[in-house]
């Protein structure tokens, strides 16, 4: 009896290509992605552009209770710095440094070495 599946032997070498020249594909775009991730990220960080404050810090529920901060913009993101409410947050295009203003005071906080913090923690 004969299996619905059964290929010749020219169909098996063609599939067999192209499953090689697929996972060359996916391997390459994996080793690109995880080579230049500090790039990525770094471009990313410095495109970054924000002049708001903090207007609420909280924990969402439906977000595994993980804490959130909502800025005046109307903005809501994962809060990933120890902001206080009323924080006033400014940070310009192509710089790393976010300056936090607090009080009477001025916070540096720069994002590039608190990403390298990270990633050396993990």
């Amino acid at each position: 009896m004969e299996s619905i599946f059964e290929l010749d032997k020219s169909s098996k070498k063609a599939l067999i290509i192209l499953g090689l020249i697929f996972g060359s594909i996916v391997f390459l775009v994996i080793f690109y992605l995880s080579y230049n991730s500090n790039n990525l990220t770094k471009q990313q960080i410095l495109e970054i552009n924000r002049h708001e404050k903090v207007i609420d810090i909280y924990r969402d529920k439906n977000e595994h209770n993980f804490l959130f901060v909502k800025y005046s913009n109307g903005s809501v993101e994962l809060l990933d710095y120890p902001y206080k409410i009323g924080d006033s947050i400014s940070k310009n295009r192509g710089d790393s440094i976010e300056y936090i203003f607090r009080n009477d005071s001025v916070l540096k906080n720069n994002l590039i070495q608190q990403i390298r913090k990270y990633n050396l923690n993990n």
